[in-house]
Formats: structure tokens, sequence, C-alpha cells
């Protein structure tokens, strides 16, 4: 069982923290009472995005008021890489260890999560440099359900894109890996980039504000009393608390 006795668990977290998402996505969190929780680049908080390339350059990242603001609605944060930059044995120490203490001195708070940027490819350099940076945990791009025993430094984070391109053609699935999670008592954890209404940002990264909305809407349904909502460091510390003997 997890806290409070529910059965599984739900969180959401977003890439890069665009602004927009408190126009188009806060709105959806309060009305369904799920808690956010943003990936950020260390170095771009407050900034336009600089990532050349991107579908989101340009785009206006929360400053840190907005993040405050955020975070007494219960949302939370993590390490994105000091610049998004594929993380390598070379950078690992700029990308990762430098990086947070850049984003927990602009927040003036602690960051005990990192989040792999572009791919999975930089996830072993990432571990490489994670107890030296301190982290509790690291969120990758694997697509899974991560169970109660999970390696906390291995976190998998569920896809929501519009659809994704071949060979694969998934599209939309609001009740993407939600059965599964009921089923063996596990923990999804979304991400998407910054939800727009009527058409995604880029598909293939990205759900609508109306997709948003029906996937929450589904979380609540089919959780009813047993899904334990909650923002991926509140999870990380009950595991780490309830391994300890301590929770």
């Amino acid at each position: 069982m997890w806290r409070h006795s529910k059965r599984w668990v739900y969180s959401i977290t977003y890439d890069e923290g665009c602004q927009r998402l408190v126009d188009h996505a806060l709105p959806l969190h309060r009305r369904y009472g799920i808690p956010g929780h943003v990936a950020l680049v260390a170095s771009q908080v407050g900034v336009p995005r600089n990532c050349p390339g991107s579908s989101y350059d340009g785009m206006m990242i929360l400053s840190r008021e907005e993040l405050d603001m955020l975070g007494r609605e219960g949302w939370g944060v993590s390490c994105h890489g000091m610049t998004h930059a594929g993380i390598s044995h070379d950078n690992a120490r700029h990308e990762v260890v430098e990086a947070r203490r850049t984003l927990e001195d602009a927040l003036q708070r602690s960051v005990p999560l990192f989040c792999v940027p572009n791919s999975n490819d930089g996830y072993p350099a990432a571990l490489a440099v994670a107890a030296e940076a301190g982290y509790a945990a690291i969120m990758t791009i694997t697509d899974m359900v991560n169970p109660p025993d999970q390696d906390l430094l291995n976190l998998g984070r569920v896809p929501l894109h519009t659809e994704y391109p071949p060979p694969f053609y998934s599209k939309f699935d609001p009740y993407k890996r939600l059965h599964q999670a009921a089923d063996v008592g596990g923990w999804v954890i979304d991400y998407c980039h910054c939800p727009t209404p009527g058409q995604a940002i880029h598909p293939w990264k990205d759900c609508t504000a109306e997709e948003l909305e029906e996937r929450f809407a589904t979380v609540r349904r089919i959780g009813g009393d047993e899904v334990w909502l909650a923002e991926p460091n509140e999870v990380v510390a009950y595991l780490l608390d309830s391994r300890t003997g301590h929770s």
C-alpha cells in the first residue's frame, strides 16, 4: 500500500516549465485536484527558452515568482540539466552536478530529483555522477509503470502525445498504463511539455489541453479513492522513508 492506504499512484511532469502552463494546464490541475511538476533547465528560469531547433525554443519559461506560486499549490520541480544538452561523461558534472547547485540557487529550494533531457542515451553518464550531485532519484523517458520497489535512480515516465510518428503510429490514449498501475499497485509518472488548446505544439512530444483534461478525468474515474495523486518529490520521499522504516 502507498500513503493513505492508496493502491496506486499518479503523477505528471512537464519538461522545460513553459510559462503558458499557467494559462492552459494549471486550471485543469485545480479542477481535478492533481498536483503538477516541472523539469527545469537550470540556466533558463524566467527567460525565453534557448534551445535552437526545439519546437519550444523562444517560449517564456516560468519565473521564480511563478514557480513559488505553483509550489504553494503543491507543484514540485526537478533539474533537467544545465542547458538541455545531451549528457555525456565529458559534460556530466556541468549538466548534472553544477546544474543542481545553479537551480537551487535560482529557486532557493532543494531540488533532489534529476530528469534526463533529450533521450535515455544520457542516462548512464547522469547516473555516474548522481551520487556526487546528491540526487535522490532520476526520471528517464522509459515508458513504464514504476513498481513500489523500483530503483529510484531509474524511474520511468509515460509520454502523453497526440500522435507518435512511424513506425509505431501511436495515438493519444487516455487510459495508457492506468489499469496496469491499478492492477500491480504501481506508480505512473506522465510527461509532456506544454499542452495548448486545439492543437499540440509538437504532436510527437505533447498533447492538447483537451487531451490533458481527458487524461485527468480518466485518472480520477479509474482511480476513485484508490489512487494517490502526488507530486514526484513527495512520492520519492515516501519511498525513501518506507525503505528505511521511517514511514
